[in-house]
């Protein structure tokens, strides 16, 4: 069931909106070692030109973006009306984080659940996974 009016690749893509590079890096290369082909984004902006002109499956988001929040780009997403699903991923408290994931659930967004730094890379690489596997599968209840 694929999407009209956009151009697919037929590999899964992964979005990481993360402004420390090091951060950045180790994200994509974890999406590449589960298949992904990964585009960066360093800041909102960045983050804007990208998903108004393509289409991805998966999407890491940072919180804190230099001067600008994470915030900014869940409210693009809402305006988009995008249906991909969003790991947060972030060095604030607990109490941020959850808000964060709130906000982004009201806005009828898929927020998967938040990723403390430092990362587990291990419970990120199985989230990964899991998105790819239901990625471009209906959902078919009982099967």
């Amino acid at each position: 069931m694929g999407q009209t009016g956009a151009t697919r690749l037929p590999h899964h893509s992964l979005l990481v909106i993360e402004d420390a590079l090091i951060h950045r890096t180790i994200i994509a290369q974890i999406g590449e070692k589960v298949g992904f082909m990964t585009r960066s984004a360093s800041s909102v902006a960045a983050a804007e030109a990208l998903l108004r002109t393509q289409e991805f499956d998966a999407i890491t988001l940072d919180l804190a973006l230099g001067e600008n929040v994470g915030l900014e780009v869940l409210r693009l997403l809402a305006e988009l009306k995008s249906r991909t699903p969003i790991i947060v991923i972030s060095s604030s408290d607990d109490a941020i984080l959850e808000e964060t994931c709130r906000i982004g659930r009201s806005l009828d967004l898929d927020i998967w659940k938040p990723l403390r730094k430092p990362i587990d890379l291990t419970r990120l690489r199985e989230m990964l996974e899991q998105i790819k596997l239901c990625s471009g599968v209906p959902h078919v209840a009982g099967g």
